[in-house]
C-alpha cells in the first residue's frame, strides 16, 4: 500500500512538470512582469530541481504537513478537512441506496427468472447502466428543480448551518450516483444467484420445505454475494471520484470543486493531497474486500 501511494504521488508530481503552465503565472496573472514571476517562483521553491521539490514535499507529507495551497494560501489539510465531510456523506448516502435497492430487486428478479418480468427488468437494467451519472444529475436537477420546483438548483445548504437541510439537498445527487451502480449490482447479483440456485445445497433446502424466498435469503444470497463484494469495494472509490462531476452539476462545494480549481491553477499541493486520498481509499477498500471474503466464505479461512 505504501509503495503504491508513493508511486501515485511521484506520477502526479511529475505530471505537473510535463503539463504546460506555471503556478506562479497562474497566481499573478499573465500581465505580471518577468521579474515578479521569477521572484514568486523563488519564494514558492519552484526554481529548485524537480527531485528536490518532490522529496521536500514528500518529507512534509509523511509528517502530516500537506503543504500550503498556492491559490488560496491556506493549509491544504484544513481545506480537505472542511470539504471531506461533504463528499464522504454523499458517498455514504449513495452506497446505502445502492445496497438497499439492489439486493431486494436482485432477489425478486431472480425469483421470476425467465419470465416476462425478468426480460423487461433485464432490458431496463441494460439501459440504466449505459446512462452516465452526470446526465442523470442534469435531468433530475431540471425536472425536480425547474419543472416541479421541489428544490432550488444550486441552493446548497451547508452542514454547519442545517444538517437536515444538507442531507435533503444531497438526496438527488446521491440518487444520480447510485442508480447506475444499482443496475450493475443487480446484473451481477442476479447472475450469481441463478448460478448458485442450481447447486445441490439449494435442492436440499427446498426438500426441507423452505419457500423460494427463504432459500434465497437464508442460503443462496450469502454465497452469491462474493463477486458483488468486489464490485461494491471498487464502487465506493468510484463514487468518491464520480462525485467530482456530480458536485459540479448540483453546485456542491466538496472535494471535487477544489480539485478541479486546483488543477486549473496548477495548485499541485492540493491536487497531490486529494489524489493520494482517493488512492488511499481504493487501497483500503481492497483490504476491506479481502477481509469480507474471509468473513463471507468460510473456505478461505485457515484452521
Amino acid at each position: 500500500m505504501l509503495l503504491t501511494l508513493l508511486a501515485v504521488s511521484f506520477i502526479v508530481f511529475a505530471a505537473f512538470e510535463i503539463i504546460p503552465g506555471d503556478a506562479a503565472v497562474s497566481r499573478l496573472g499573465s500581465n505580471a512582469t518577468k521579474e515578479t514571476v521569477e521572484a514568486l517562483r523563488v519564494q514558492m521553491g519552484l526554481d529548485k530541481p524537480f527531485i528536490v521539490r518532490y522529496l521536500n514535499w514528500l518529507s512534509g507529507f509523511v509528517k502530516g504537513d500537506f503543504g500550503t495551497s498556492i491559490s488560496y494560501n491556506l493549509p491544504v489539510s484544513s481545506m480537505i478537512l472542511e470539504k471531506l465531510p461533504i463528499t464522504v456523506t454523499l458517498t455514504i448516502l449513495s452506497m446505502i441506496m445502492t445496497i438497499g435497492i439492489s439486493i431486494p430487486l436482485s432477489l425478486l428478479i431472480a425469483k421470476y427468472a425467465g419470465s416476462k418480468f425478468d426480460r423487461i427488468s433485464y432490458g431496463t437494467n441494460q439501459f440504466v447502466m449505459a446512462v452516465p451519472s452526470f446526465f442523470l444529475g442534469i435531468m433530475m436537477s431540471w425536472f425536480f428543480g425547474m419543472v416541479l420546483k421541489l428544490f432550488r438548483p444550486g441552493g446548497y445548504i451547508s452542514y454547519k448551518k442545517d444538517f437536515g437541510g444538507f442531507l435533503g439537498y444531497l438526496i438527488l445527487p446521491a440518487i444520480a450516483i447510485a442508480i447506475p451502480k444499482c443496475a450493475m449490482s443487480i446484473k451481477l447479483l442476479r447472475s450469481a444467484i441463478l448460478t448458485e440456485a442450481g447447486k445441490d445445497y439449494v435442492r436440499t433446502a427446498y426438500s426441507r420445505g423452505l419457500s423460494t424466498m427463504e432459500v434465497l435469503y437464508r442460503h443462496v444470497l450469502k454465497n452469491a454475494m462474493i463477486p458483488l463484494i468486489t464490485f461494491w469495494g471498487m464502487a465506493v472509490a468510484d463514487m468518491i471520484a464520480g462525485s467530482i462531476v456530480i458536485e459540479q452539476v448540483f453546485n456542491i462545494p466538496g472535494l471535487g470543486r477544489i480539485l478541479l480549481t486546483s488543477i486549473a491553477n496548477r495548485d499541485y499541493p492540493v491536487v497531490e493531497a486529494v489524489i493520494i486520498l482517493i488512492a488511499f481509499v481504493v487501497l483500503i477498500m481492497n483490504l476491506v474486500v479481502d477481509i469480507l471474503y474471509r468473513v463471507v466464505d468460510p473456505r478461505l479461512r485457515k484452521d
